[in-house]
C-alpha cells in the first residue's frame, strides 16, 4: 500500500513541474532578441518591407514565451528561431534600402557634377 501512495506521490509531483512550464534555450533567447534590437538600431521600422519583418520577429518573441510558459518548449524553440530569421531578414532590408539611397545619392551627385563640368568647358 505504501509503493501506491509513494507512487502517487510522484506521478503528482512530476505532473505539477510539467505544468509550471518548459524553458526556452537562453543562447537561442538572446540571440533572437539580439536581432530584433540590432534591426531596431538600424531603423527597419521606417523601411516598410523591413518594418513587416521586425513586427514579426516581435510578436513571434512574445509567441515563445507564451509557448514555453504553457509547456511547450518545442514550439517556443521553433518560434524563436523564427524570430531570429525575421529579425535578420529585417536588418538586410534596412541595409538594402540604405544602399539603395545611397547609390541614388551618389548618382546624382555625379550627374550633377558631369553637367557642371559640361557647362564650364563650354
Amino acid at each position: 500500500m505504501s509503493n501506491i501512495k509513494t507512487s502517487l506521490a510522484i506521478g503528482i509531483t512530476a505532473l505539477g513541474m510539467g505544468c509550471a512550464g518548459a524553458t526556452l534555450p537562453t543562447e537561442q533567447v538572446a540571440s533572437a532578441e539580439a536581432s530584433v534590437r540590432a534591426a531596431k538600431e538600424l531603423g527597419a521600422s521606417n523601411v516598410p518591407r523591413a518594418e513587416l519583418h521586425l513586427r514579426l520577429a516581435q510578436e513571434e518573441l512574445q509567441q515563445a514565451q507564451k509557448s514555453a510558459e504553457s509547456g511547450d518548449g518545442q514550439h517556443g524553440k521553433m518560434l524563436l528561431e523564427r524570430a531570429r530569421v525575421d529579425a535578420e531578414l529585417a536588418i538586410a532590408l534596412a541595409h538594402q534600402h540604405q544602399a539603395e539611397r545611397d547609390l541614388e545619392s551618389h548618382t546624382t551627385s555625379s550627374i550633377s557634377s558631369a553637367e557642371s563640368g559640361a557647362s564650364a568647358a563650354r
